[in-house]
């Protein structure tokens, strides 16, 4: 399993340099990758952008994303972008 702990805003203007970290996660093949957000201080529907492309790489390659420590309010955020509801992410608090 890969960890890419991401800290700071998660927004439209961060979202592009943040999204490439998660992206090259996925290069190297890993079964899993966890996105851990428990120091993201804000997650905006735009920056959810970049967790979506990091889905789409994994995917491509057969690896499955979990999202864990997200608060409450980026656990709304990515239930309102959909990515609650995508199979391949599975958005928690505490894994």
């Amino acid at each position: 399993m890969k960890v890419v702990r991401l800290h700071g805003e998660l927004d439209a203007r961060s979202a592009r340099a943040t999204g490439l970290r998660p992206i090259r996660s996925t290069d190297r093949g890993p079964q899993v990758v966890e996105i851990d957000l428990g120091k993201v201080t804000y997650l905006s529907p735009d920056g959810c952008g970049a967790l979506f492309a990091t889905l789409r790489a994994a995917r491509a390659r057969n690896t499955r994303v979990v999202v864990t420590h997200a608060d409450e309010r980026a656990r709304s955020v990515l239930d309102q972008a959909g990515i609650a509801r995508v199979p391949a992410a599975q958005p928690g608090s505490d894994s």
